[in-house]
């Protein structure tokens, strides 16, 4: 398996598309790629969440994070190694390329993204950025030289297949009423913890946690409304991202350098995100009254 996914054509086309780099492309590959990285994720989800549509929010958040743990477990599986270090090929922003190879999480990451947006808006204008942005990310991974072809379409296959799954479970969620169920998916995310011993797993597993018990206790007791004015919409961002930072670094400098430091810091973003901020922004009347 690990030699059909890194065999000699996926070299042949990064060196290809590699011929034309020149430093204009460079910073433009930079710049598209951190379209998959951790940091835009948190803020059009905490814009999404916040400030436009508390429902589509917890929707998109529950398949992006769970889609991303399905990414890591892949990894944390068959280990396929990067293509750092093969003759001929140059690694930029190799800072942003952690873990194994196969699927790409960036990939995957915007992939699930936009897919879910497509499905959930099905609005015109949704499925020809989204499509665009999946193949130029997809695209500055390869020129990167972080990741091979095949990497990149698995992370696009894997991203296509849970968005209609994911899809189906918050249906039956919405349905059911029953959102307790979702307490279920920790148990694996947690086996898991003892299994893949990757910073990437780690982080998102904390998240994925934080995130499944905010859901709980904000849809139950919190019930926050996300409309506000435009004042108030800009004062709960810089409020709440404040804090996501704030946790974040001060978290880690608190707590010892372990891997499950990673699992309980992203823990608390996630219940600040949904449990933490929007009391906060309640108590502060910066929301509308249901």
């Amino acid at each position: 398996m690990t030699d059909f996914l890194t065999n000699d054509i996926n070299i042949k086309i990064i060196k290809f598309i590699q011929s034309f780099s020149n430093p204009i492309l460079d910073r433009f590959a930079e710049l598209i790629t951190m379209m998959g990285e951790e940091a835009f994720f948190i803020l059009v989800i905490a814009i999404l969440f916040w400030c436009v549509n508390k429902k589509f929010g917890y929707r998109l958040g529950f398949t992006l994070l769970s889609s991303m743990i399905l990414n890591g477990a892949i990894k944390g599986t068959l280990k396929v190694p990067r293509v750092f270090g093969t003759e001929g090929i140059r690694t930029l922003r190799i800072e942003t390329a952690t873990g194994y190879s196969f699927p790409s999480g960036h990939t995957q990451g915007v992939t699930t993204f936009w897919t879910s947006v497509m499905s959930n808006l099905k609005r015109r204008w949704t499925y020809v950025v989204g499509i665009i942005i999946i193949i130029l990310v997809g695209l500055s991974r390869i020129y990167l030289g972080v990741h091979r072809p095949v990497d990149v379409i698995g992370g696009i296959i894997f991203a296509l297949i849970w968005v209609v799954v994911a899809n189906k479970i918050f249906d039956y969620l919405e349905y059911s009423g029953n959102k307790e169920i979702l307490l279920i998916f920790i148990i694996p995310i947690i086996i898991g913890l003892f299994v893949f011993k990757g910073h990437d797993y780690y982080t998102v597993s904390g998240t994925v946690t934080g995130f499944v018990i905010g859901y709980i206790i904000e849809t139950k007791y919190i019930k926050f409304n996300e409309k506000a004015s435009v004042l108030g919409n800009i004062l709960k961002l810089i409020l709440g991202i404040a804090v996501v930072l704030l946790i974040k670094v001060g978290l880690k400098k608190i707590l010892p350098g372990y891997l499950i430091s990673d699992f309980i810091r992203y823990v608390f973003i996630a219940l600040w995100m949904t449990v933490g901020a929007p009391y906060l922004f309640k108590k502060l009347g910066i929301v509308a009254s249901h």
